[in-house]
């Protein structure tokens, strides 16, 4: 997987990685209300993602701030959904998994501008991972917009 495609999971990922937080619970929304809103959210992380181009080292360690401020926002709204009962412990997972990849596109940013190579590596290699399960919960649960981001 290369920087670019990294780069882009991470954010793709942390935009999910928040579920149901705050105070009162809200009523749970229903499949299609859930898979509507999160797939809405997706879709603007892919075409944040698409408007950036990572080629080098450089670009990551410049580009990753900003990808990881976007995640943050996109992570605020996707906080506020509620899944229903039959979801709940696949989107639990999924957040969880968006969670770890939005962490590590801080630190790929940070290991990029340090010219740690091996840590990036091995953090790209743990973030594959997480990604694949990502993927096969999106389709299973009709993430359709989130496949092509997790």
């Amino acid at each position: 997987m290369g920087r670019t495609r990294l780069a882009a999971v991470a954010l793709a990922a942390t935009t999910l990685a928040i579920s149901g937080c705050g105070g009162s619970s809200p009523k749970p929304l229903t499949r299609a209300e859930l898979t509507t809103k999160a797939n809405a959210i997706c879709k603007t992380v892919t075409a944040k993602l698409a408007s950036k181009t990572i080629k080098t080292q450089q670009d990551i360690a410049r580009i990753a701030p900003e990808l990881a401020g976007f995640e943050q926002t996109a992570l605020a709204e996707l906080g506020k959904l509620v899944p229903p009962a039959e979801l709940a412990n696949d989107w639990k997972q999924f957040v969880a998994g968006a969670q770890t990849l939005a962490e590590n596109t801080s630190k790929l940013g940070e290991y990029a501008k340090a010219n740690n190579l091996k840590a990036a590596k091995g953090l790209i290699t743990s973030s594959q991972a997480v990604q694949q399960q990502m993927v096969a919960t999106a389709k299973r649960d009709g993430l359709t917009a989130c496949e092509q981001v997790a």
